[in-house]
């Protein structure tokens, strides 16, 4: 397969009221729309913003099902599975997943190994779905993100994953982590690992790895992202950047996404807390909360805060991607100013 450059960890619209919201099946499919027709090219589902991992086993079914229904052809789908809920739901899953055409898999460790589990736990849990995946020809991506699991996914553990049964379906890591040096950069420095698209997912770090990515003359890195639902028009501009090589237009586009990305952090040691993004796009609420007024101020001061003009207009259009959301005026203003 030709892995895209950007996958977008896709919102999930949600409607209805506490103490449980459900999926919203038509604001999806115009979301998908929306997305494709500004040029995305995959939306990875059931991933975005934490709140995938607290859905029922049959929410997510209905994720993956809609989204499969309602993306339009163009528009790669990537699925995101949980160990934790066992290895019959997850081999359905994995059938199902083939059936509906998504072209890769992601695993993470499950969130029921506990932070103190070893190497080898997080191996023999992982391993029997790598397995199955490549049996079904279904690509896989190993996926880091302590902030769910409670402990990384190491390059140690992918590399005996890559070398067992099964290891040729892997095709990438997404990586998730607060520290660079010790997530990011042992991916790409793991000789063993150097067929794997090496993705970013703690956003803020995503210029050094794009740099980093070209050192092998080819771009290794890529970007599953959160953040680029809400930001689309600037992750395809830091793209494109990172394509001429003008890493300091790179860098100066990432740190506007970096001061909203802050905006939505309670606390810089945890992954934001994007479903206040989600709001303001009209996507609803969080399926067992509810986003605040001064929590929806606090991320329209940093966008109005932001230094460059054209930081600020991409991404007020992309925040309004929707055209219909409960910031639409604010955002059309701050647009105009």
């Amino acid at each position: 397969m030709i892995y895209p450059s950007a996958t977008i960890a896709c919102f999930d619209p949600t409607r209805g009221n506490l103490p449980r919201r459900e999926l919203d099946h038509d604001r999806l499919r115009k979301f998908l729309q929306k997305l494709d027709a500004v040029g995305a090219e995959s939306v990875l589902i059931a991933a975005s913003t934490g709140q995938g991992h607290l859905r029922t086993v049959e929410e997510l079914r209905d994720f993956f099902i809609v989204a499969a229904k309602s993306a339009p052809p163009a528009l790669q789908r990537m699925g995101l599975l949980r160990p934790e809920d066992g290895l019959d739901a997850n081999a359905e899953f994995l059938e199902l997943l083939k059936q509906l055409s998504y072209t890769v898999v992601f695993l993470r460790p499950g969130n029921n190994l506990g932070p103190a589990c070893s190497e080898a736990d997080i191996f023999e849990q992982l391993q029997p779905l790598v397995q199955r995946a490549s049996d079904l020809h279904l690509p896989v991506g190993l996926y880091s993100i302590s902030d769910v699991s409670g402990m990384p996914l190491t390059a140690a553990v992918v590399q005996r994953l890559v070398d067992g049964p099964g290891g040729d379906a892997i095709v990438a890591v997404k990586v998730t982590e607060a520290s660079y040096e010790d997530s990011t950069l042992t991916f790409l420095e793991q000789p063993g690992l150097g067929h794997l698209r090496i993705v970013q997912g703690w956003d803020p770090h995503l210029a050094r790895a794009l740099q980093d990515g070209t050192e092998s003359g080819t771009q290794r890195c890529g970007i599953t992202s959160g953040p680029m639902s809400f930001a689309v028009y600037q992750y395809q501009h830091i793209l494109a950047a990172a394509a001429q090589a003008d890493w300091l237009e790179v860098q100066l586009a990432q740190q506007a996404v970096t001061e909203m990305f802050q905006s939505m952090q309670d606390d810089p040691r945890h992954f934001a807390d994007l479903q206040r993004a989600k709001y303001i796009m009209g996507l609803g609420h969080p399926i067992c909360g509810q986003v605040s007024s001064e929590q929806v101020e606090r991320v329209v001061h940093a966008l109005r805060q932001l230094k460059r003009q054209s930081d600020r207009e991409r991404l007020c259009r992309s925040l309004d991607l929707m055209g219909d959301g409960p910031c639409h005026e604010t955002l059309q203003e701050i647009l105009g100013s």
